[in-house]
């Protein structure tokens, strides 16, 4: 075993233990333990993102998973959908990234960070047409990016193992989150689906350019900020 290898297991175990020593998540909405929020970026707030993103990544699989017709351990019967609304390249699409965020979900709890609510309704209506199914998923996924973004931001400002460990780890995850903001747009037909120079919060506002006319994702400051915002999109967690 490298010396690299060997970083990343002590990184994963202190991870796990501030996991556990921060348990819960979402503070301002009583779903999760606090969190300190003064001076410098603390690995409670890294753990605090991680937490969030156990209850995103389940949101995805039931979001992607109803989309295809296909129940999931994170969805309510409910909400799949009772007819085809993907064609078969697009059904791919939705496969796909299905896949890969059961991926990333598997490997946030491979570390021990956990989500207080394990199943999500989506608003009535949004698997009744694709153009409902569609727009809420580019929703979701802006949510997912800005959510990464500020794990990204925070993990990076602690200077400690943990949180380079988590702003790594984010980092790979929001360029297919990225991915799939596209292919969602792709998908509804928007012109041009790729519409933005940059993601986040920049100085400049869109420049109305070819390919920057699209709003840019906020980047959420806490895991719980993140969940509120999806939770503000009309979805219920139980």
């Amino acid at each position: 075993m490298d010396a690299q290898q060997l970083r990343v297991r002590s990184t994963r175990r202190q991870l796990v233990k501030r996991a556990a020593i921060a348990g819960g998540a979402v503070a301002g909405l009583g779903l999760l333990g606090p969190v300190a929020t003064a001076g410098a970026a603390t690995d409670a707030e890294v753990v605090n993102f991680g937490n969030a993103a156990v209850g995103a990544e389940r949101i995805a699989v039931a979001f992607y998973s109803n989309a295809l017709g296909k129940s999931s351990p994170f969805g309510v019967s409910g909400d799949v959908a009772s007819h085809t609304l993907l064609n078969s390249a697009h059904r791919d699409y939705f496969e796909a990234a299905r896949n890969q965020e059961a991926s990333h979900l598997a490997v946030l709890e491979s570390l021990g960070l956990s989500f207080p609510f394990r199943t999500f309704a989506f608003p009535a209506g949004t698997f009744a047409s694709a153009g409902a199914m569609l727009a809420i998923g580019e929703q979701l996924e802006r949510v997912f990016i800005g959510a990464y973004l500020g794990a990204v931001k925070t993990g990076a400002a602690t200077g400690t193992a943990t949180g380079e460990f988590v702003a790594e780890a984010a980092a790979q995850i929001v360029g297919i989150e990225c991915e799939h903001r596209v292919l969602i747009r792709d998908i509804a037909g928007e012109d041009p689906p790729n519409d933005r120079f940059y993601e986040g919060d920049v100085a400049s506002p869109p420049s109305g350019q070819l390919g920057d006319t699209g709003a840019r994702s906020t980047v959420y400051a806490t895991g719980d900020a993140a969940v509120a915002a999806l939770l503000a999109l009309g979805i219920t967690p139980s």
